[in-house]
């Protein structure tokens, strides 16, 4: 009998496997042989296909279910299939000139990008999509402005490098010249610092400001506040559209996604504290039946937050794995605009 070199054999099984896992995300229907035969061009024989099926599933890649002779991946299946093609698959240019498209209406503040961003991974996936805002530890301030709006009242908004906007009303009586000098001292001491940093040491610059009026230490503690709102916020979007897919008529995991979209901690935990620019592929076990796609976002050369979509583990993994690196991309390409913006100013 001839032997089958290694890696031939190695060849045919991922083939066959990439093959049932195509066939099984565009029917939802366990893939026999005889299904394999007719619609993929493998020129092996039937027999030969169900060994090879057969083998894949000792090996722990396929599974079938006791109703059907058919067989469907298993989470190391569609592990093994992410793995193949997380580095060969991109958008076509169309596609990603579509995503460029929705970007046209660029703003400088980072909370309406972000947002939009959500928006953009939910409507070309048709699953949700979430973004995770500049971690605190990597947002710097860029500039404190102090607006009087009544005789009683200051309007307190704090501006990060990374485009952040938040605001605040303080009640608090000074005068217009007094307000002016504290802005300047103020920008003068925290501008450049983490927000983190800037947090801890607000109480004490005030507390060494040369005005030592009493309601001073209470403003200071009315913008730290305002700094610490500045929290790693996420945009979610669509996910009305997982909820639909018919996948998801267990009850546990439309459940489960419910309870991510209402306790982002419990996101945040899935999507693990290592920020770093590869794409990352989690697929069901703790997830239930979802698959959670994510990649980072950068300012300049340092990784603020993270991006991605959830959806079904029956999903087109290319297409996804493509469309969230595409939209990563474009984002960290409005944020390098806004860099150089701001260096010119």
């Amino acid at each position: 009998m001839r032997q089958i070199a290694e890696h031939v054999l190695k060849e045919r099984k991922s083939k066959v496997l990439y093959a049932v896992i195509h066939q099984f995300i565009k029917t939802g229907k366990p893939v026999g042989s005889s299904v394999l035969e007719n619609e993929y061009n493998f020129d092996l024989s039937p027999a030969t296909l169900r060994s090879l099926m057969a083998e894949l599933e000792k090996e722990g890649f396929l599974t079938h279910p006791h109703t059907s002779a058919g067989r469907i991946p298993t989470d190391a299946g569609y592990r093994a299939y992410v793995d193949s093609i997380i580095e060969m698959q991109r958008l076509a240019v169309i596609e990603e000139e579509k995503i460029r498209k929705e970007y046209e209406k660029k703003t400088k503040e980072i909370d309406a990008l972000l947002s939009q961003t959500s928006r953009i991974l939910s409507g070309l996936s048709h699953y949700t999509g979430f973004v995770v805002a500049p971690k605190i530890e990597n947002n710097e301030i860029r500039n404190i402005e102090l607006i009087q709006i009544s005789k009683d009242q200051v309007l307190v908004v704090l501006l990060t490098k990374t485009g952040t906007v938040k605001n605040k009303i303080v009640s608090i009586s000074i005068d217009a010249d007094d307000l002016y000098d504290l802005k300047k001292f103020l920008n003068r001491k925290l501008r450049g610092m983490s927000l983190t940093e800037a947090g801890k040491r607000i109480l004490g610059e005030i507390q060494h400001y040369e005005n030592k009026q009493k309601n001073m230490i209470e403003f200071a503690g009315c913008i730290s506040s305002v700094i610490d709102s500045i929290q790693d916020d996420i945009y979610m979007d669509g996910t009305s559209n997982v909820l639909s897919i018919p996948d998801f008529k267990d009850l546990e995991s439309a459940r489960y996604l419910m309870q991510l979209n209402e306790d982002r901690d419990k996101l945040k935990m899935i999507i693990g504290k290592d920020l770093n620019n590869k794409i990352q592929v989690k697929i069901g076990e703790e997830q239930k039946d979802l698959s959670v796609i994510t990649t980072s976002y950068s300012y300049g050369n340092k990784i603020i937050g993270v991006l991605g979509i959830i959806g079904p583990k029956r999903m087109e993994y290319e297409k996804m794995i493509s469309l969230v690196d595409s939209v990563s991309k474009v984002v960290n390409g409005y944020l390098s605009q806004i860099g150089e913006e701001d260096d010119d100013e």
